[in-house]
């Protein structure tokens, strides 16, 4: 039987890392545009080291990424790339997607 000790502190224990997660996640958000058109279903990657998180943007070229990490990371687009910073608020970063090329142009 566990003593009420034990049980006071495994709560507390899930308490604490349930709140304190979402404050360890990053956001990104923003709009995907080529050629000023909204770039509708492009597969969004966001790498943060080892840790990735991938997507897809939405009719209207929006998106938005969640990674349990922060600081600099790299956001892909179609094979293009562009460095990205993220804290612990969200953070809007809207592109233009070239068709050729390998950067993403921060609008």
């Amino acid at each position: 039987m566990l003593s009420i000790q034990t049980v006071a502190r495994n709560l507390l224990l899930v308490a604490v890392l349930t709140t304190a997660w979402p404050a360890l996640a990053a956001t990104i958000y923003g709009t995907l545009k080529r050629g000023n058109q909204p770039l509708a279903s492009a597969a969004v990657q966001l790498s943060c080291g080892t840790l990735r998180s991938a997507g897809q943007s939405d009719p209207r070229g929006n998106y938005s990424l969640s990674i349990a990490g922060s600081g600099p990371c790299t956001l892909s687009v179609e094979g293009k790339t562009a460095p990205v910073n993220l804290g612990s608020q969200p953070v809007r970063y809207d592109f233009e997607v070239p068709a050729a090329g390998t950067s993403l142009l921060q609008r």
